[in-house]
């Protein structure tokens, strides 16, 4: 149906991507109020990986003092609120502004990119559309997989192994403002690191890259990815195992990924030469 539209002006195009621009603005603002009328349960939301620094005895959520064994037995019930620190009266307010912006952002983001699509897609041919689908679709994919990865296997085990360098009679406690943006950081840290696949599927598609150099590089690949691990994380083999385990499958199925992009472009050059 894209091709059978009316051509549009250069003009016409600069008012239909104004229009859409104030859309998803308008769009954001919205998600962003919502978020904000919800950033009570968005924060606790936040919290929950944080549980485990009470089931190792390291922080006590509730206000009785607990033992290390004490912890242990209550390993699985719900915690109670975490005791937060708040430097000063407005840091809360804008903590919550600050979770309002990125969940709006994220909430808004289906319908942003549904405009962008909207906008982009009378100009691009069948086959490009279709890529296009495709790598909307493996972005968003991965980007979930790694927030998830982040939320229930990063973090839990990141923050214990990180708070127990404190030295004891030390007191530990929690600044909201930035331990709560930590995790978002985290975890938009992971999303965007488990989009390097698709990365390396467009050099690929664009000629830039080939299966078999990938499958030569491997070994320096694992390399590195393991020098990024051992950054990323503290120094802790496990932590840095969760982290370097999913990479290095991500790596694997895009070598695998990228035999299917290669050959059918390869086939079509074939039955060209003969």
């Amino acid at each position: 149906m894209w091709e059978d539209e009316k051509r549009m002006t250069f003009t016409e195009h600069l008012a239909e991507l104004r229009m859409r621009i104030i859309y998803s603005g308008i769009a954001i603002i919205v998600c962003m109020i919502i978020c904000y009328a919800l950033s009570n349960y968005i924060l606790k939301g936040l919290q929950v990986p944080l549980t485990f620094l009470q089931d190792l005895g390291i922080i006590n959520f509730g206000g009785n003092p607990q033992t290390t064994a004490e912890a242990g037995e209550n390993i699985g019930q719900s915690p109670s609120e975490i005791p937060w620190v708040v430097m000063n009266p407005f840091e809360i307010v804008i903590l919550k502004i600050k979770v309002a912006g990125y969940g709006g952002i994220i909430l808004a983001l289906p319908y942003i990119i549904w405009q962008a699509c909207a906008f982009v897609f009378p100009g691009l041919k069948p086959n490009e559309r279709r890529i296009a689908k495709i790598i909307i679709f493996g972005c968003s994919s991965l980007g979930v997989i790694g927030v998830l990865v982040a939320y229930f296997g990063v973090i839990p085990l990141v923050m214990p192994y990180l708070l127990q360098w404190v030295p004891k009679g030390w007191e530990i406690q929690l600044r909201a403002s930035e331990t709560i943006s930590m995790i978002v950081l985290l975890l938009f840290g992971f999303a965007l690191a488990f989009q390097f696949p698709m990365v390396i599927l467009a050099l690929v598609y664009l000629d830039l890259l080939n299966p078999y150099t990938l499958r030569k590089i491997r070994k320096f690949v694992i390399v590195g990815l393991s020098v990024i691990s051992a950054t990323l994380t503290p120094p802790d083999p496990i932590s840095m195992i969760i982290m370097l385990v999913p990479l290095l499958l991500l790596y694997e199925i895009s070598i695998w990924l990228s035999y299917m992009i290669r050959r059918p472009s390869e086939v079509a050059t074939a039955s060209g030469k003969g």
